[in-house]
């Protein structure tokens, strides 16, 4: 069982990868990406990411079904979203927005349980206005590293296309999650009010 698991990966990463760069070759080089942007490198990078987070890729759900009504608020394609087992955190993957024009989101499975409609939209709206905003110059993994300001300047891009009440809700459900010991969730809903 074991082995046929890890060939099960293998070929998920391989089918993502080849699916990736096939699509997106022409959107790369037609959007002036710098030439030391290399999309077969990224692409593999980005997929050996989520290989290893074992996210899986959804087309349909309660997830899928918030992010499509986001990203439509946002006049953008629907990214690609993956779902992360046994986690409610939420990460964004920079490079691919670049490659594909779609970009991608991985959300904590917990997330999309424990979030109810407006609270996931908070959420999915907030890494939305990081894939809108980024330019991918550092690559698949810009999504590792983030500073308190950016992640304030996704919150008010996020309620400004959204409306502050997902936003709002977003970050109250954080803080409920973690007994309101999230400081930097709490001092970005004071800056909200």
């Amino acid at each position: 069982m074991p082995v046929l698991r890890l060939v099960a990966k293998k070929m998920l990463g391989g089918v993502i990868l080849f699916g990736a760069i096939v699509a997106s070759h022409d959107t790369a080089w037609a959007s002036g990406l710098p030439s030391d942007f290399n999309v077969r490198a990224q692409t593999a990078c980005e997929a050996k990411i989520l290989n290893e987070m074992e996210a899986r890729e959804v087309f349909s759900g309660k997830a899928y079904d918030v992010l499509s009504e986001v990203a439509r608020a946002y006049g953008r394609p629907i990214p690609h979203i993956y779902l992360l087992p046994d986690s409610w955190n939420m990460a964004y993957l920079a490079a691919s927005a670049a490659v594909d024009g779609r970009g991608k989101i991985v959300v904590g499975r917990r997330a999309a349980v424990l979030f109810d409609r407006i609270a996931l939209k908070g959420f999915l709206g907030h890494e939305m206005a990081h894939l809108v905003r980024d330019n991918a110059a550092l690559g698949c993994k810009d999504y590792i590293v983030r500073d308190p300001e950016m992640e304030a300047d996704a919150d008010a891009l996020a309620a400004r296309t959204l409306g502050t009440q997902p936003v709002k809700a977003f970050l109250e459900r954080v803080l409920a999650l973690t007994e309101g010991q999230n400081f930097d969730a709490k001092r970005r809903l004071a800056m909200l009010q």
